[in-house]
């Protein structure tokens, strides 16, 4: 009688509250929102973030721009950085450095930079202009996949690929190490062609930064 009594009360109640689905959802949507914004105040005052402008124009302006997770770990050792670019005069960056030297913090950064502003968020900055972005793309990392028959050059040119043919002019490119799992003229070759494809005047003119260790590409500024 009493596991009777018991399961029909578990029945009422699942019951119950199959009824306020809908209201419980819109509730924890709420709460969800709320949770969110809190927090997202909470760290922009403890961590000095500041309100970005949001322009309508392809361009990003960061003046002492950190990387909020590094700066965290390091507590307080950062040293801030700036970056001025667009898809006109100064639309790609080329960076070229050792290892360690902080290349792909600064990528990282400025693409966790403008993903927290397009989000509403304050960003980790002195100050920020940001154009509207449609997509961050990234090819940043060195993976494999063995067992799929894809080494890590196959992988990296399959992501470069689709990277060049959905970007657009508001779009924000990350790149970091092209042509690394090739041998180093074809690696060259590689990396330099992309940069040529990315800054070609018949095709859109995507933020770019990209980071290479092949310094033979700083000559591409002279073109």
């Amino acid at each position: 009688k009493g596991r009777k009594r018991g399961l029909q009360v578990c029945e009422e109640r699942r019951e119950r509250a199959y009824g306020r689905q809908l209201a419980s959802q819109a509730d924890a949507r709420v709460l969800a929102a709320a949770d969110v914004l809190r927090g997202l105040t909470e760290l922009a005052e403890r961590e000095r973030h500041v309100r970005p402008e949001i322009l309508s124009g392809p361009s990003l302006d960061i003046v002492e721009g950190r990387h909020p997770v590094v700066e965290a770990l390091l507590e307080g050792e950062f040293i801030p950085n700036d970056l001025a670019m667009d898809s006109g005069q100064e639309q790609i960056h080329l960076l070229t450095g050792p290892n360690m030297g902080g290349k792909s913090t600064y990528l990282r950064q400025t693409a966790l930079i403008v993903l927290m502003a397009q989000m509403g968020a304050f960003v980790p900055a002195s100050s920020a202009r940001i154009g509207i972005t449609d997509k961050i793309f990234t090819r940043v990392g060195a993976s494999d996949n063995l067992a799929r028959g894809q080494s890590t050059f196959l992988i990296e040119m399959e992501e470069t690929a689709t990277i060049l043919r959905n970007l657009s002019e508001r779009s924000l490119v990350i790149m970091d190490e092209i042509g690394r799992g090739t041998s180093t003229y074809d690696g060259l070759s590689l990396a330099w062609s992309v940069v040529e494809y990315l800054h070609e005047e018949k095709r859109p003119h995507p933020r770019t930064l990209f980071a290479t260790h092949y310094h033979e590409l700083t000559r591409l500024e002279a073109e």
